[in-house]
């Protein structure tokens, strides 16, 4: 029964994979080489999360500001 060959052992070097990531918006999977929108898929998705922010949606815990008024 033959083995099929190593192809490290020939000489050729492995190909690494490419990185990828998920979208925190939208969950899709998404490149991260060159990706200006990284780790978001698109412009969208980041003008999204970006608007989540702005609307208070997500908030960091801590304290409650005494000089707010």
């Amino acid at each position: 029964m033959a083995s099929e060959p190593d192809p490290s052992a020939a000489g050729e070097a492995e190909v690494p994979r490419e990185r990828r990531g998920r979208c925190p918006t939208c969950a899709s999977l998404t490149s991260w080489r060159d990706s200006p929108q990284r780790p978001f898929c698109s412009l969208t998705c980041r003008l999204i999360d970006l608007g989540v922010w702005l609307d208070e949606g997500y908030v960091v815990p801590g304290e409650a500001a005494d000089d707010v008024r």
